[in-house]
């Protein structure tokens, strides 16, 4: 039951669903959600590390970047499934667009390379 609270929780949050939407469509660094996200570095990282800490993500370092990407492959069913209705979730939305666009602008940007 813990592990249902704690996946609960980290999608509790409307940037935290938005961030691991992305996610579930390409790998993206830290740098990058800095200039997706209006937060803080701090706030990011925080809200990464707790999708991270359900066992959402999986992330490696590229040079100086922290890359992230949702965990397909997580060995927990409850994530699993989660990932899955959020991958056929919210194609259409707005705010996703939105972010989607903000991202390929810091792509372009080559923000990960300039760091």
């Amino acid at each position: 039951m813990q592990e249902l609270i704690r996946i609960s929780k980290a999608l509790s949050d409307e940037t935290r669903i938005r961030m691991l939407r992305l996610l579930l469509e390409r790998d993206v660094c830290l740098c990058e959600m800095q200039e997706i996200f209006p937060i803080s570095q701090s706030q990011v990282s925080r809200n990464l590390k707790m999708l991270m800490d359900a066992g959402f993500l999986k992330r490696w370092r590229e040079g100086k970047c922290v890359v992230y990407i949702a965990n397909r492959n997580s060995k927990n069913q409850y994530c699993q499934a989660l990932l899955d209705v959020l991958a056929n979730s919210f194609s259409d939305d707005g705010v996703v667009s939105v972010d989607r666009e903000k991202l390929k602008q810091a792509i372009d940007k080559q923000v990960r390379k300039g760091r």
